[in-house]
């Protein structure tokens, strides 16, 4: 049995389509189908159903994926550690970020390319639900986002700094020279909303539960940039994480004033996954940036 047949039969899982497959692993779908019954052969048990247009998982497939998966996560592992005795001087980190927390990020990539610029950095913006999954399928090595509302077993969770929702506005809404509001407050101004999905969203629906009233928006959008842009040019109001307008002058940030209002930033990580020397690194500077030091709960201006 070879490393390269069980990476040709995952593949082959997760397209159930041999042709579609091999397009993928840059070789003849003849290739493929020659390796993968070399390999149950050699395993004792067919792997795959075919029919002339479909592939289907076997029992015996179904149980023989997860094992083939780790084996290939652990020579991938393996391999990465030859990397790292390279002093990060190569390699490749892959980092997932909330849409609210990409202004948090931006300081310390910037100074993880000067420091390790042979270390390509591949940086994906999602919700947290969808890099969640990415994570579990090791196709992440962390993720910076709010602590998810619910206990993830297989996730560690590091914390960087509290922040907090705010209404966000321009400097010309009437509701910018406010300290602090509460919900009830936004009732009698128009709102666009982060969608359901984002952090933000999961924590504004979780500070209006029993409450006696709604707050309608006008739009709901899953793109923090284009719901600000909307906000810097109109009269509404937004609710967003505080973090979200760090350094953005043309915003002011308003304390909701709501009990429970605490939301904390961290690093999520697999537990017992094998973390890679230029992930330590990217961490050490991100704890030392102005965004994490200055914890932002206190950033209300």
């Amino acid at each position: 049995m070879e490393l390269r047949q069980l990476k040709y039969f995952v593949k082959s899982a997760e397209y159930l389509n041999f042709s579609e497959a091999a397009k993928r692993l840059f070789i003849t779908q003849s290739t493929l189908s020659q390796q993968i019954k070399q390999l149950e052969f050699e395993l004792g048990f067919t792997l795959f159903l075919r029919n002339s247009r479909h592939i289907m998982l076997t029992e015996a497939g179904e149980e023989f994926l997860p094992f083939a998966k780790r084996t290939i996560q652990d020579a991938e592992d393996g391999v990465q550690r030859l990397y790292d005795l390279q002093h990060v001087k190569t390699g490749t980190l892959r980092v997932g970020v909330t849409y609210s927390l990409n202004t948090v990020l931006t300081e310390g990539v910037l100074e993880f390319m000067k420091r390790y610029p042979g270390i390509k950095l591949e940086i994906c913006y999602k919700t947290v639900n969808e890099l969640l999954e990415l994570l579990r399928n090791n196709r992440l090595d962390f993720i910076l986002s709010y602590k998810p509302l619910i206990d993830i077993p297989e996730v560690d969770s590091m914390p960087l700094f509290e922040n907090a929702l705010a209404v966000v506005v321009n400097k010309e809404h009437p509701l910018a020279s406010r300290s602090k509001v509460k919900l009830s407050d936004l009732k009698k101004y128009q709102l666009v909303l982060p969608a359901v999905g984002l952090q933000a969203r999961m924590m504004l629906d979780r500070l209006m539960e029993n409450k006696d009233f709604t707050l309608s928006s006008h739009v709901e959008l899953n793109e923090t940039n284009i719901l600000l842009h909307l906000v810097a040019s109109s009269g509404y109001a937004t609710i967003l994480s505080s973090s979200a307008v760090f350094g953005k002058t043309r915003f002011r940030s308003i304390v909701l004033d709501e009990p429970g209002n605490i939301m904390e930033a961290s690093l999520l990580r697999l537990k017992g996954a094998y973390q890679k020397a230029s992930a330590k690194e990217f961490i050490k500077i991100l704890l030392d940036t102005d965004a994490v030091k200055r914890r932002l709960i206190n950033l209300f201006d």
